[in-house]
C-alpha cells in the first residue's frame, strides 16, 4: 500500500530547520560585527593602563595536559578569519594554509604555527589558548599578537545559565598572572566574558501557505540575550539587535556544510586551510534567505551590580519548499 513520506527533511541526522536558523544567526552578526570593528589588537608587548602586558600569556589550568603545554590570553575568542574590510586590519595570518593567529613569541623570538620542534603547537581560537606539542618550562615568557572579539555572539544554549559570567576582563590584572586562584581558574569553555549576544531559537512556530503546488512560509521566534558590565553597553547591544528589524540576510544549509566537511575550525579550534567564513558559507551552501521582524525589545534588567541584561524578540521569516 502507498504511503506519504514525511515533509521537511532528507535524513534523521539532519540538524533540523531551528539549528540551521540559529547557525546562520550566529554567523551573520559575529561576521558584520567583524566588518564594523568589533575586534581589538594585542601587539607585542603593548600594556595596559595598570602596566600589565596585554601580549603576555599564562599558563592555564587545564586537567588534561601536563602543566606548561597550555598558555592563554586575559581574553577569548581569537579572530580568525581574514579579510575583514574596517580599519586596521584584524592581526590574523594571510596563508590561505594556515589561517587565523600566525603563532607565538618564546622569551621574545618568533615560533609559526607551522613550526616543528621544541615550539610546535596549535591555537584555539575559541578559548584563546596556545597547546603546545610537549610541555614547556612554566617560567617561560610566552606572548602573543592577536585580535579578540570584543562582543562576544554565541549560542544561548552554550552560555549563560551553567556558564560563569565573567565580567573585568578589559584588560589584565594581576589575579589573571596568579595561577590556581579566582574566577581566571575555571576553564575558558565554563565562562562568557562580557558583553556578549546570545541567540536562542524558542519553540514557537507559524505557517502560512506560499504558493500553489507547495512550500510554505515558516515563523519562528528568536531571542537575543544582550549582557553586559554596564547599562550603557546592554543598551548599545539591545540598539544593535533591535535596529535591524526587517532586515533580510542570507542564511547558508548547515546540513550540506556537515556533509561536505567544510567546517571553518576544527574541533580543537583551529582553522581548517582556507576556511570558509560567512560570506563563503552562503555562497557555497546557500540556504535561501530570513527575514528579521517585529523586533520588541522585551526585558531590560540588572542582575547584579556588574551585570546588566536586555532581551530583543523578533519573529523570522523563511520559506520552506519541501513541505
Amino acid at each position: 500500500m502507498a504511503y506519504t513520506p514525511l515533509n521537511g527533511f532528507e535524513d534523521i541526522r539532519d540538524l533540523g530547520l531551528n539549528n540551521e536558523i540559529q547557525d546562520s544567526l550566529v554567523e551573520y552578526f559575529d561576521w558584520t560585527l567583524l566588518e564594523k570593528g568589533n575586534y581589538f589588537n594585542v601587539n607585542l608587548g603593548e600594556t595596559s593602563p595598570n602596566g600589565e602586558d596585554y601580549s603576555k600569556l599564562r599558563v592555564a589550568s587545564n586537567d588534561h595536559y601536563a602543566s606548561g603545554t597550555v598558555w592563554e590570553g586575559f581574553r577569548k575568542n581569537w579572530v580568525w578569519q581574514s579579510g575583514v574590510s574596517y580599519n586596521p586590519e584584524t592581526l590574523t595570518n594571510t596563508d590561505e594554509n594556515f589561517p587565523g593567529v600566525s603563532g607565538v613569541y618564546i622569551e621574545g623570538n618568533f615560533e609559526p604555527t607551522s613550526g616543528v620542534g621544541d615550539y610546535a603547537h596549535h591555537i584555539d581560537h575559541f578559548n584563546g589558548q596556545v597547546i603546545f606539542d610537549n610541555a614547556i618550562s612554566t617560567g617561560t615568557l610566552v606572548q602573543a599578537e592577536f585580535s579578540y572579539k570584543y562582543i562576544n555572539v554565541v549560542y544561548a544554549n552554550n552560555m549563560p545559565w551553567y556558564k560563569e559570567l565573567q565580567t573585568r576582563t578589559s584588560q589584565p590584572t594581576a589575579s589573571f598572572l596568579n595561577m590556581d586562584k579566582g574566577e581566571w581558574n575555571i576553564p575558558p569553555e565554563s565562562r562568557l566574558q562580557l558583553p556578549a549576544i546570545a541567540i536562542e531559537v524558542v519553540p514557537t512556530r507559524v505557517f502560512k501557505g506560499f504558493q500553489l503546488g507547495g512550500g510554505q512560509y515558516v515563523y519562528t521566534d528568536v531571542l537575543f540575550h544582550c549582557l553586559a558590565e554596564d547599562e550603557i553597553t546592554r543598551n548599545k547591544l539591545v540598539d544593535i539587535i533591535s535596529l535591524q528589524n526587517r532586515k533580510t540576510i542570507n542564511v547558508f544549509h548547515s546540513n550540506a556544510m556537515n556533509t561536505s566537511g567544510n567546517y571553518p575550525l576544527d574541533y580543537r579550534g583551529v582553522p581548517v586551510p582556507s576556511a570558509l567564513r560567512y560570506p563563503d558559507l552562503i555562497d557555497l551552501h546557500n540556504g535561501g534567505r530570513l527575514r528579521l521582524t517585529n523586533m520588541t525589545v522585551q526585558d531590560m534588567v540588572m542582575f547584579d551590580t556588574n551585570v546588566f541584561g536586555g532581551i530583543v524578540r523578533t519573529t523570522t521569516e523563511g520559506i520552506k519548499l519541501n513541505i
